[in-house]
């Protein structure tokens, strides 16, 4: 019964595993592991097709019943289930609680005990949201370490990049915490060059190198890269947001306001067909600062763009006649 939700799930058909698993619940008869696995399929798939609340409201189930059973593997899965559900309605405190409680348990996981990694890369990740850099700083690289005994390449690259974020940030304030990116940013290719045939590291890699390059003032080879990550993420629209968003930031650097609301703009589009609200409003920001800066200088180009449109020639043509056949 779980192990066809799961394949159900697994297989990317989550609105036809959320039915299902509603029908099993309604049926009743089951025991309370049982529920307790189906109301964490519910909130992973719940959380997939965009409802967060009721992804909560199921994890919350999942962790009641798994903690009350001492299901100890249900309740560590749960307990990160959870935890994404609050993550994504931006709850970063009751977030940071479940990812913290995982831990908690770990003597008594066995195959939870997989998820080590991931619940570290959680947890940094909810640091990082939460503006405390240093202690996402920690989390990212245990998780780094985790995934790399272990030789998950996937998952040193992806919190390879989370990490270089906090670093880009913490460097705002101290320019010396640039340098442990450039050895991160090394790594980084080292792990594309490997994978020639998957274009979402080499895309990833060159943002990561973009966003470095633009926190060192050099936006003409930072734009550079952002061209170059954007070619390899044109058909990823939230990534590609990204790139645009930092073609803006660079353009504006410059001092070329158009180009840089060209480049706001078009981050606005694609955060709404990635259909992600958290991009929305980092495109609105960078629109709402590009305004702001230079907002002179566009009016100044939209005006002279209208008065190269608006332009009447010497002589009128003449207008027809209207014929109107009366009865």
């Amino acid at each position: 019964m779980v192990d066809a939700l799961t394949r159900l799930l697994e297989e990317g058909r989550y609105a036809r595993c959320l039915f299902a698993a509603e029908q099993i619940m309604e049926q009743g008869g089951l025991s309370s592991v049982e529920q307790a696995g189906i109301h964490l399929i519910m909130s992973r798939c719940r959380l997939l097709l965009q409802d967060a609340p009721g992804a909560v409201l199921s994890g919350l189930s999942a962790v009641k019943l798994a903690e009350q059973e001492r299901e100890y593997d249900l309740l560590g899965r749960a307990l990160l289930a959870l935890g994404a559900a609050h993550a994504a309605m931006q709850q970063f405190e009751q977030a940071l609680s479940c990812f913290q409680r995982y831990f908690t348990y770990r003597a008594y996981y066995r195959d939870a005990a997989r998820l080590e990694g991931a619940a570290w890369k959680s947890l940094g990740i909810t640091y990082q949201r939460m503006l405390q850099p240093k202690q996402a700083v920690h989390a990212l690289e245990a998780a780094r370490t985790w995934f790399g005994g272990r030789q998950m390449e996937h998952g040193v690259f992806t919190t390879t990049h989370d990490l270089i974020n906090v670093y880009l940030y913490l460097a705002k304030e101290d320019r010396s915490l640039r340098r442990p990116v450039r050895r991160l940013l090394i790594e980084q290719r080292g792990i594309a060059a490997r994978r020639p045939t998957e274009p979402y590291y080499a895309g990833t890699y060159l943002l990561d190198l973009a966003a470095w390059l633009a926190s060192g003032g050099y936006y003409g080879r930072a734009a550079a890269a952002a061209v170059r990550a954007l070619f390899v993420h044109r058909d990823d629209p939230a990534h590609a947001c990204h790139c645009y968003l930092l073609l803006a930031r660079c353009e504006l650097q410059l001092g070329e306001a158009h180009k840089a609301l060209t480049f706001a703009l078009a981050a606005q589009n694609e955060a709404v067909m990635a259909g992600r609200p958290e991009l929305e409003q980092l495109a609105a920001d960078a629109l709402d600062e590009v305004v702001q800066r230079e907002g002179v200088e566009i009016l100044r180009h939209l005006d002279a763009a209208y008065q190269a449109s608006a332009r009447f020639p010497e002589e009128m043509p003449t207008v027809p006649l209207l014929r109107r056949d009366l009865q």
